[in-house]
């Protein structure tokens, strides 16, 4: 584990793969624009092609770099962000396939974790946050129960005092309509609380 931000900005920028806090749990990530990432990443982490790789973002501002957020999505946005609540969105061409799914869509998020936001803006790049354990292990929460044979397989651990939430992943919803999101997987941002907000829940 290393706390030094600007080699974990440089492992990043390098096309390197790192294992880093997020406000739900430690992310195996690096650069979300750079197609051999995704690549390294799915070999480490042994994870099925049909499932694409999410992103964190360190601002609105860096997500409309990479996708194509319309106002609906820009509304439940500033309702939610910076926090764990995803949103299935249309993804640029900067963005890879295996990121992006076979419909050009890429599950992105505004991270509220202060070190986790400074890699994305110093690197330049959303971050891919798959969590930090091989395909079908349980994510963690703590540095002693991240897997050491994961920990070999990469190049860096970036140490940070503000440790993950850990319980729940982020919820991940699509815009389906004027005032509408699909749940496509439940998590830290309660059905209720998105209610609040005057969206209808779609199944």
């Amino acid at each position: 584990m290393n706390n030094d931000i600007n080699q974990a900005v440089l492992e990043i920028k390098q096309g390197r793969i790192i294992i880093y806090p997020t406000e739900t749990f430690f992310a195996l990530g690096g650069a979300g624009t750079n197609p051999e990432v995704v690549g390294k990443i799915r070999e480490i982490k042994g994870r099925p092609h049909q499932k694409p790789l999410p992103l964190i973002a360190g601002s609105i501002e860096q997500c409309l770099e990479a996708t194509e957020m319309d106002g609906l999505s820009l509304k439940i946005a500033e309702q939610f962000w910076p926090g764990p609540l995803s949103l299935l969105v249309r993804a640029k061409e900067i963005i890879p396939f295996g990121v992006k799914d076979s419909e050009n869509m890429v599950s992105i998020r505004v991270t509220p974790h202060q070190d986790a936001a400074k890699l994305c803006h110093l690197s330049g790049s959303p971050l891919i946050a798959t969590s930090a354990n091989f395909s079908g292990k349980p994510p963690c929460a703590r540095y002693i129960d991240l897997d050491k044979q994961l920990i070999q397989k990469i190049s860096f651990v970036f140490g940070s005092d503000v440790l993950p939430a850990g319980d729940l992943p982020s919820t991940l919803v699509r815009i389906t309509g004027p005032g509408q999101v699909k749940i496509i997987r439940p998590g830290k941002v309660s059905i209720e609380e998105i209610m609040q907000k005057g969206w209808e829940i779609k199944s």
